[in-house]
């Protein structure tokens, strides 16, 4: 059993390392509880704050160390940091309000983190917590924060900066025993990343219900996503292995890059009132996906569009400009290319152009495609979709005819 290092305000047992008091230019570091105590008695302490790797507190006979840093503080302009104390078990900020970064790295016993008051942290940075199992930040949790980093954690739920309004950027990765991350942000400025949480084969679940607009996301190994009010991505929004079974963006109406690769459960994509992709547009080796009908006002791609795999109809019916390559294969026999030629030949499609069914291997743009036999033909003015025609045989044909007409005259 751990014991408490109860740390009550007292300056007077301030180290000769926080001999400043409540403000540094350098990063104060805290050894002892005497430290930690100065600290403590500061209202706002202007400057970053460490805690050793050696950290000097009791311990208990497993080994362990509590630290608490309780009293005044309710605020550091700076960051904290707490790097490699591999003894460390419990530690708690009992006032603490705002930070500037918080950053928990390597703490491998670390299984209790109280922050009952905290609210503002402009970045957060979790990573190799393997005993961490849930965060404690109060009522509210942090509501603001620029950037989010958790990764290798032992947490079971984000309770606690689940009500999070407004992120910069937001990583959450490779937490085994997290299974749903659901937040209420609303933007998410730059960049969104979620992949390898949830050791289980079903995959993690994600729920983003109030998020209206975001710059970059990028989701994996996902069970289930929600987006309910989604209505602009400005660069990416992609997919990657995913397990879920469908997916649906009601009110996505423009979109960056759009991609859905390798989502081997996918059956349904809906996206009804997206008008315009740009970026890239691609869809491919969604093993169950057999129908793709569920982008009716999509007009405008500015990039390529490269949908690949085993889909037997594809509906792109108000599709009025493809700017870039357009690449389409699918080893579907039943696949017919009708409409696609006809928007090559109408010139909304401008790039190289490649559609065909039938395809032991479909790929993605710039390969070859390579026919069953069956099915559609490739067709298009890319090499890869040219209709080949046997000239010497056709010439040959010339000569002999030539020569039965020289016979008869």
């Amino acid at each position: 059993m751990a014991i408490t290092a109860f740390l009550l305000p007292a300056l007077a047992f301030a180290s000769t390392a926080l001999g400043q008091g409540c403000s540094t230019d350098a990063t104060a570091t805290i050894t002892a509880s005497a430290d930690a105590s100065a600290i403590a008695s500061c209202t706002t302490f202007d400057g970053s704050i460490a805690i050793e790797t050696g950290l000097s507190v009791p311990s208990g006979g497993d080994g362990h160390q509590s630290l608490a840093i309780d009293g005044e503080l309710t605020r550091v302009t700076g960051n904290i940091t707490v790097t490699d104390a591999i003894n460390l078990a419990t530690l708690s900020f009992g006032s603490l309000k705002r930070i500037g970064g918080f950053e928990l790295s390597g703490l491998t016993v670390l299984s209790s983190l109280n922050c009952p008051q905290l609210s503002q942290v402009d970045k957060l940075n979790f990573t190799a917590l393997p005993a961490l199992q849930q965060l404690s930040f109060g009522n509210t949790g942090i509501q603001t924060a620029q950037d989010i980093l958790i990764t290798n954690t032992y947490l079971s739920s984000l309770e606690g900066i689940d009500q999070l309004q407004k992120v910069t950027t937001f990583n959450v990765n490779n937490n085994q025993q997290l299974t749903n991350i659901s937040l209420q942000v609303t933007n998410i400025e730059i960049s969104l990343g979620i992949e390898a949480n949830d050791a289980s084969l079903s995959g993690l679940s994600t729920s983003f219900p109030m998020l209206e607009t975001a710059t970059n996301m990028t989701f994996r190994n996902c069970s289930s996503i929600s987006l309910p009010a989604l209505k602009n991505v400005t660069q990416k929004l992609g997919f990657y292995g995913n397990t879920m079974t469908e997916f649906a963006a009601p009110n996505l109406t423009t979109s960056g890059g759009l991609i859905f690769v390798d989502n081997t459960e996918l059956t349904n994509i809906s996206i009804p009132q997206l008008t315009s992709v740009n970026g890239s547009y691609q869809i491919a080796n969604n093993t169950e996906l057999k129908i793709i009908d569920g982008f009716p006002k999509l007009s405008v791609v500015t990039g390529a569009l490269d949908f690949n795999g085993n889909f037997s109809e594809v509906n792109l019916p108000d599709l009025s400009r493809v700017a870039g390559a357009f690449n389409m294969q699918t080893s579907s026999t039943n696949f017919s290319c009708d409409a696609f030629d006809k928007n090559h030949n109408d010139k909304v499609i401008r790039g190289k152009y490649v559609c065909s069914g039938g395809v032991s291997k479909p790929r993605g743009a710039g390969t070859t495609v390579t026919s069953t036999g069956s099915g559609s033909k490739p067709s298009g003015s890319g090499a890869a979709g040219h209709i080949e025609v046997n000239y010497p045989a056709v010439i040959g044909g010339t000569s002999v005819i030539a020569g039965l007409l020289q016979l008869l005259l």
